[in-house]
């Protein structure tokens, strides 16, 4: 195992994540730790938009990865959106209380000396400062995408797809917008995948029209059926509502079929 990964691993179970932020970020630059580097890095990021960029990035290494899969399903089902992973912050320590006790004035007097009470003074040591090494010593992939906003250019992705524009247009046109490759391909599946499940939505919607409309009609259509051999005279068949809803539960399968 890579030194990077082995240490960036006990760094994220010791609940050290500036340093296992540095040391995974390392280690999902070289090819032979980047799916494992991009797995762990879920666990130190600092939401769960951070995290989903990070289970991309391992998919995108190995589509086969079980528990990327399973942990990107469950994000995207909570309608998250992937962003950019910023170095984690580090927490401040509380400036230690002052406690510095005050001499008790000595009362004097013509008869009697007294003794001044004297209180004993307890020190408390301040807490040992953080060293800013971890905080200094940040990794050039998080100089080059700290907190670099996503939106903008997902929506651009989303409208571009929508209108059918090639994704490898999209992603030129992105890359020349200032992403990497990388980040342009992530924000081009993502947007890719909000489409088709808005389209799967439509066309569920379709099909539950169509099979209303048919049901009503058959439904209809055998009702005056049934008076009519009952009670003589003649039936209607609405074939109007029955054609209508065949067309649209057709459609409604066909479509949402074609974006599962």
């Amino acid at each position: 195992m890579d030194n990077n990964l082995q240490q960036g691993i006990l760094a994220a179970k010791a609940g050290n994540k500036p340093r296992a932020f540095d040391l995974l970020t390392r280690a999902s630059q070289d090819p032979a730790t980047s799916e494992q580097a991009w797995l762990w890095l879920s666990s130190v990021v600092n939401d769960d938009s951070e995290r989903l960029f990070c289970l991309d990035s391992a998919l995108r290494i190995n589509s086969a990865n079980v528990h990327a899969q399973r942990g990107a399903a469950m994000l995207r089902q909570k309608g998250v959106f992937p962003s950019m992973p910023a170095y984690p912050e580090t927490p401040k320590a509380a400036p230690a209380p002052d406690f510095s006790s005050k001499h008790i004035p000595a009362s004097k007097s013509s008869q009697t000396n007294f003794v001044t009470p004297t209180r004993t003074q307890t020190t408390y040591a301040p807490p040992a400062p953080i060293p800013t090494s971890s905080l200094q010593q940040k990794p050039s992939y998080e100089t080059e995408l700290k907190k670099q906003e996503l939106s903008g250019y997902f929506q651009y992705a989303t409208m571009e797809l929508a209108n059918s524009k090639p994704r490898q247009a999209i992603e030129k046109s992105l890359i020349s917008q200032g992403l990497s490759p990388e980040v342009a391909k992530t924000v081009v599946d993502d947007a890719k995948y909000v489409i088709r499940k808005a389209r799967r939505e439509k066309y569920k919607k379709q099909m539950m029209r169509g099979l209303l409309w048919t049901v009503g009609g058959t439904v209809v259509t055998c009702g005056t059926l049934v008076f009519a051999s009952q009670l003589g005279g003649r039936y209607v068949l609405f074939y109007g509502a029955i054609l209508y809803g065949v067309i649209n539960l057709i459609v409604g399968i066909i479509g949402w079929l074609t974006n599962l």
